[in-house]
């Protein structure tokens, strides 16, 4: 398995350290506080995470600084990319609209769970088309390549998962403790993202770090 930043691992966005490492400081940091919110729930965590990931999706699209970014290299990669995010960001923007329409108006609140889902489907199917482009024409590095497709999947399996009429799923993903896959595989993106087209200096850091732990053990033996 091929180092990040290693000859042949190379991308179109591999130069767009920047772009990538702020995409995936965001992604991460959203990850982060959806996995804080697990253990203390908090609206204001669970309205800004969603917001932040998809700042992060955004912002590879476009690229930073100018940079060149996920749009300028595939529209179909950067639409879905984008799109994965979006439907959490609208189910916390129309959260309190569902509970208010579920007390007062329950045909509303179906209509709105059911337009909430075909979004999320059809994001998910977009975003399935976006990991399929990234991966064929590797418009990202190894590692991110892996983390985007790992995300895609679990995206894809919870969005399936209501239409499965059956509560030992649920109960599946509960005791199994399936529900952290999303964020802890959002944390690996963000990472494989900050760290995408700096593999090199990564390596030549940690390298001298030994070079220079070996020196000093060598020193101390004499």
């Amino acid at each position: 398995m091929s180092a990040p930043g290693a000859p042949g691992t190379q991308s179109p966005m591999s130069g767009s350290t920047r772009t990538t490492l702020v995409a995936g400081a965001l992604v991460g940091l959203s990850a982060a506080i959806a996995l804080v919110d697990l253990v203390v729930a908090s609206s204001l965590l669970r309205t800004a995470g969603p917001l932040l990931a998809l700042t992060g999706a955004v912002l590879l699209v476009v690229g930073v600084r100018g940079e060149t970014g996920l749009g300028r290299i595939s529209a179909v990669a950067s639409t879905g990319v984008v799109l994965l995010f979006v439907p959490d960001v609208v189910d916390q923007a129309l959260s309190s609209t569902w509970s208010d329409l579920a007390t007062s108006a329950p045909v509303g609140a179906l209509t709105l769970g059911t337009a909430l889902s075909v979004l999320r489907l059809v994001a998910v199917g977009l975003a399935v088309a976006a990991a399929v482009v990234v991966v064929r024409r590797r418009l990202l590095e190894p590692w991110a390549r892996r983390a985007l497709v790992a995300v895609v999947v679990a995206a894809v399996f919870f969005a399936l998962m209501p239409l499965v009429p059956s509560s030992t799923l649920g109960l599946i993903v509960i005791v199994t403790r399936l529900y952290l896959l999303p964020p802890v595989l959002s944390l690996l993106l963000g990472v494989a993202l900050v760290l995408h087209g700096r593999g090199g200096r990564v390596r030549s850091r940690v390298g001298h770090g030994l070079e220079a732990w070996r020196s000093s053990t060598d020193v101390v033996r004499r």
